[in-house]
């Protein structure tokens, strides 16, 4: 490690889940570091206001801001990181500027400019010193104003020898062949149901655990959606899975697929924990074969439009990759990079 985090002090602004993590390991590394949540509450008016950018809303939203920074104050900060940056308003965004005038703030974004939430966040870059995005072809486009850089695996959580798992090392027991857990949506829910149907008449073990936020996004999703034509209530989640069963699960699974959001190419978290926890990892995102840790016998690209899985995948071993490339997409390489 080039360098540590003793007697910096960063500020993050963050949605709840991962956020967390994040913070435990910045403390851990020597930071102090406080926390602002991203918006006033996770409730679905809050969100879907925020969302669709309501002129008044976000009036609420940065007074808001100013009531959270008026309990820090007095505190002054090296670092401010904002995760995703969709709900801070600009206004908000100057009085960091004006309150902070020698912090390094900075905003990483791990949703695409495609998507509804990132419209128009362009205009907010200027405000920021740096600004990263987990997207690679969102980086290519706008290279002289953003940087590039990948999702990260939580090594905390990892199990304590994921190599026990590996072939070769004289275990190779897994609960499950093909597990999920993630966000039902989009067309995600039809493809990985239709593949673990594949599966199972092979014969493997399937594990899914799909979450949906709110009861009103999944009713949405029924009357809208024509890919939840056969998707049930009994197939979906209210609660988020805990991070530590979440690796479990993973840990003990051959291998986990993966759905990126439709028009989608920066690589999710799940890809990366996957990274981590040295496991086989089916996707449909075609842009991981520019990534240097693509290996063809670990990731087996899936065909979106028409997923039929080649079984012969679980049958080859998975092939154990440089330690170099493990460390370097972990949390603490992560925080490092992103405030470097």
């Amino acid at each position: 490690m080039a360098y540590d985090l003793k007697g910096k002090r960063v500020l993050l602004i963050s949605l709840p889940g991962y956020r967390d993590g994040i913070l435990a390991k910045m403390r851990e590394l020597g930071a102090e570091a406080d926390l602002i949540n991203d918006k006033p509450n996770e409730g679905f008016i809050c969100k879907t206001l925020g969302r669709y950018k309501a002129g008044f809303y976000q009036k609420v939203i940065h007074n808001y801001y100013k009531r959270k920074l008026e309990l820090l104050k007095g505190r002054d900060y090296d670092y401010i990181l904002s995760i995703r940056g969709e709900y801070t308003p600009v206004d908000t965004l100057k009085l960091l500027k004006k309150y902070y005038p020698n912090s390094r703030l900075i905003l990483y974004m791990w949703d695409g400019l495609h998507k509804l939430n990132t419209k128009g966040i362009e205009r907010k870059w200027p405000y920021y010193d740096k600004v990263y995005t987990f997207d690679r072809i969102d980086y290519e486009a706008h290279k002289d104003e953003i940087s590039f850089l990948p999702l990260y695996y939580y090594e905390d959580y990892l199990p304590e020898s994921p190599a026990d798992f590996v072939t070769g090392s004289g275990r190779e027991s897994f609960t499950y062949d093909l597990s999920f857990v993630g966000t039902g949506h989009d067309d995600r829910i039809s493809i990985i149901k239709n593949m673990m149907k594949q599966c199972e008449k092979e014969g493997l073990n399937c594990f899914s655990y799909f979450f949906s936020p709110h009861p009103l996004v999944f009713l949405r999703d029924k009357l809208f959606n024509k890919y939840f034509k056969g998707v049930k209530w009994s197939d979906v989640r209210f609660e988020r899975m805990p991070f530590e069963k979440l690796y479990k699960i993973y840990a003990d699974s051959k291998c986990v697929i993966d759905v990126e959001n439709a028009g989608q190419h920066g690589l999710t978290m799940r890809s990366i924990e996957i990274l981590g926890l040295q496991r086989k990892l089916i996707t449909t995102n075609k842009d991981i074969q520019n990534y240097d840790f693509y290996n063809k016998n670990n990731i087996f690209i899936l065909d979106r439009a028409n997923p039929v899985m080649d079984m012969d995948f679980f049958k080859a071993p998975y092939e154990k990759l440089n330690e170099k490339l493990y460390g370097k997409y972990s949390l603490e390489n992560w925080i490092l990079e992103v405030l470097k």
